[in-house]
């Protein structure tokens, strides 16, 4: 089932999606996960519009482009088509789009724009390294503190220019959002001029086309400074892009081909009772939805209000209408589920097979063996809403597997979007130095909205830290070369957003219990070491 949660909640309930990096990397609209898609999202298909009966088919004898055989009836890539083209088109990720019409293309383009981001980040580097100061501070002085604040006037007209597309929430409640949003715009452009001046003090020196073909493994594709950047970097950075963009389109045609096995079996069921198929959905849908309760809105704010931007009263009409779409999707998943029981249903499409990246265990903040069968790597940052939703989900997961799974905590603090994000992981780092890292970033995970100097003292003295030695390390730097080779690192990797989850060097795509719990037994059961 693609559960979305409707564009009003998204602005309040901020951790229902990813925290994406919005710098000079490729800008993501979104992470996208593959679901099991089994409700019927559309109007069922007429009895007559059901492709005659053909002959049993195997996933060997199937002709190409058969996705699915439905009580011998074939599903082709050509049946879908048009619904999967819709949705990718209608997707705010350009990147995606190109990608989807031209994929040869669209990597050629994306090698490139690889190249470029990587000697930008170099640049910024040499001219931090010059200055005496780290690549954070450098930025900091640079580009965040020129970055003027949006005023209200701005934040208004942004408002008034997109409510429509905001869902018609109050302006308070995605106030918080298009501050974010504007500033970040500032943010790039302002990164852009800076390397644009970069270029002209450093020497840059391009020697050869990463398209070219038949590149030699070590080669050196450009220089900064006669610091070299080869092939090997790239082509690292490319397995993650090209994965994400296989997972969409997959998402996207797992969807429609969930949508359309459900339309040919609520038809099928309707002709076998001599009823229309809407008979079927007002029976085991519609007449059986109900308006949440107060008590049910009321809890769902409770237990997520650390992310919610405003009250409840700003927030109950989106709260409401969540839950109703909750509620109705898993309706619908029933009855799809009790169809498909009754039902022949063979699925031969294929999820793409992700890559594996080979991480070094323990380098960063962990608990459990190190040579536990399984390793799972998180980067994260400490004021990403979707990190601070994923870690009580970790927590509770992790907790039934004990010594099999070593955890570890990576930093990848987006501070274009997050400025107190990088401060935040000095100071996790100021309370590993004292044993006390994991007490601690409980702090920082629920109290997100207070991650400024004095709330970071205060943690310390809560979870009982020497406060002498945690101020003076806090503001010491010491811990910075440690944050800035995680974000380095995941940069190699292709990371664009928060959080990212690695097992066994396999990124987890699917952010929830089930899908990690699904991800850590595949792992073990690889490892030998199953349940």
């Amino acid at each position: 089932m693609n559960s979305r949660v409707p564009v009003a909640l998204l602005l309040i309930l901020t951790s229902a999606v990813a925290c994406l990096a919005q710098t000079p990397r490729r800008r993501a609209a979104g992470r996208t996960t593959a679901t099991k898609s089994t409700a019927a999202q559309t109007p069922p298909a007429k009895a007559d519009q059901i492709p005659p009966a053909a002959p049993p088919l195997s996933s060997t004898s199937a002709p190409p482009g058969t996705l699915a055989i439905v009580n011998d009836v074939t599903i082709t890539s050509a049946d879908i088509e048009q619904a999967v083209s819709a949705r990718i088109m209608n997707d705010p990720d350009l990147y995606l789009r190109d990608f989807y019409q031209n994929r040869e293309k669209a990597i050629r383009e994306a090698r490139q724009r690889a190249v470029d981001v990587r000697i930008n980040s170099l640049l910024i580097a040499a001219a931090a390294k010059k200055a005496g100061l780290t690549i954070d501070q450098y930025l900091s002085r640079e580009l965040t503190s020129r970055i003027a604040t949006p005023t209200d006037a701005e934040v208004r007209a942004f408002y008034d220019a997109n409510r429509e597309q905001l869902g018609n929430v109050e302006l308070e409640s995605a106030r918080g959002e298009i501050l974010g949003y504007l500033r970040n715009q500032r943010m790039e452009q302002a990164r852009a001029d800076l390397v644009a001046r970069l270029k002209m003090t450093n020497t840059v020196m391009k020697s050869a086309d990463v398209n070219a073909p038949n590149l030699a493994p070590g080669t050196v594709l450009a220089s900064v400074n006669g610091q070299p950047l080869r092939l090997e970097t790239i082509n690292e950075r490319m397995k993650a892009y090209i994965y994400k963009d296989d997972m969409a389109i997959y998402g996207a045609q797992k969807s429609a081909l969930d949508r359309r096995i459900n339309n040919l079996l609520i038809t099928a069921e309707a002709t076998k009772r001599q009823i229309g198929s809407e008979q079927i959905l007002r029976t085991e849908v519609t007449d059986k939805l109900k308006p949440p309760t107060e008590a049910e809105v009321s809890k769902f704010y409770e237990e997520n209000k650390a992310r919610i931007n405003g009250d409840l009263n700003s927030a109950r009409s989106a709260i409401a209408d969540y839950l109703q779409t909750q509620q109705q999707e898993k309706l619908e998943k029933d009855l799809a589920d009790k169809l498909r029981a009754g039902a022949r249903v063979q699925i031969l499409l294929k999820e793409p097979l992700p890559p594996t990246f080979n991480f070094v265990a323990g380098r960063g903040m962990s608990r459990g063996d190190v040579n536990a069968p399984v390793k799972i790597i998180e980067f994260t940052d400490f004021q990403c809403s979707a990190c601070g939703a994923m870690y009580p989900v970790l927590e509770e997961v992790l907790k039934s597997y004990s010594n099999r799974v070593f955890f570890e905590i990576r930093n990848f603090p987006l501070t274009s979007l997050h400025p107190n994000a990088f401060r935040a992981a000095q100071a996790a780092g100021a309370a590993n130095a004292q044993g006390k890292f994991w007490p601690y970033i409980d702090f920082l995970f629920k109290n997100q909205s207070s991650l400024d100097d004095e709330s970071l003292k205060k943690y310390a003295s809560q979870v009982g830290l020497d406060r002498t030695r945690f101020d003076a390390d806090l503001n010491s730097g010491k811990f910075d070369a440690d944050i800035l080779r995680d974000i380095e690192e995941g940069e190699t990797y292709g990371i664009e957003g928060t959080p990212t989850i690695y097992i066994n060097g396999v990124m987890l795509t699917s952010l929830g219990a089930d899908g990690l719990r699904e991800a850590i037994d595949r792992a073990l059961a690889r490892a030998g070491r199953g349940n």
